[in-house]
């Protein structure tokens, strides 16, 4: 997966200005920076949460979520197509998103039984599973609003999980979470992250994405700063703007 010389506006204000940024098969990439530099942008664009304006955000060679015609312009990519391209790149958002209505085992099998990836009973077998995985198994019968938030987080991990995607995309998950629940999120990220899962995350936890990242960027004003290992951003950043974001961070 990458993202080269991409760019994003809205309205007036650009919000990416020729992002580069290459993902690697096993690799954590955590996306760091100030509110506003353009992180969340950039990770809904490995989506198709957004598309790009300009440059090319491409997954297994392909572009995500668009085409570009003979002309140069980029036009939405086919529904069927950018449904395809979902189902390899899971995602995880700061809000958890479960349905209401629906059992914490539900919420997990519902898009993998809807899709047709699986049938019910293998669907809630794998349901089950990574209930366990998340440290949730006993709770599946209940519903989103009988958990914690923290809770609910790690179901909608399991459900980004229960695709079987390469790429799991995590956009600030523990942002919406009060302090004391945050942890038990950030364990289950890092045993995803030590048994090899690709990851790309947004996150403001400094020690998490230090202890865990192979790759960490930096952005600035809808820019890239720098990027580079995790222990040489973290020890030995060489942008001016990369060390005083995190002198003032730093826990």
């Amino acid at each position: 997966m990458s993202a080269q010389a991409a760019t994003k506006s809205f309205g007036a204000a650009q919000v990416l200005k020729g992002v580069d940024l290459e993902v690697h098969r096993g690799e954590v990439v955590a996306i760091i920076g100030p509110s506003g530099s353009g992180k969340t942008t950039l990770i809904r664009t490995l989506n198709a949460m957004e598309t790009v304006d300009g440059g090319e955000v491409l997954y297994r060679g392909e572009p995500v979520g668009y085409r570009k015609t003979a002309g140069g312009t980029y036009v939405p990519a086919r529904d069927t197509v950018v449904a395809e391209q979902r189902q390899h790149i899971g995602m995880v958002f700061q809000q958890f998103n479960l349905f209401p209505h629906k059992t914490v085992l539900e919420n997990v099998t519902f898009a993998v039984v809807e899709l047709g990836k699986l049938n019910r009973a293998t669907a809630r077998e794998r349901g089950l599973e990574l209930l366990g995985k998340v440290g949730l198994a006993e709770h599946a019968a209940k519903y989103p609003h009988q958990l914690s938030g923290g809770q609910q987080q790690r179901v909608a991990i399991a459900r980004a999980l229960a695709m079987s995607p390469e790429v799991v995309l995590f956009d600030e998950p523990t942002s919406a979470l009060d302090p004391e629940l945050v942890d038990e999120v950030l364990a289950v990220m890092a045993e995803l992250a030590a048994e090899g899962l690709t990851m790309v995350i947004v996150t403001h936890e400094m020690r998490f994405a230090e202890q865990v990242a192979d790759w960490v960027v930096f952005m600035e004003d809808g820019r890239i700063g720098e990027q580079g290992p995790a222990e040489r951003i973290f020890s030995e950043p060489a942008n001016v703007r990369t060390r005083t974001f995190l002198d003032r961070v730093k826990v």
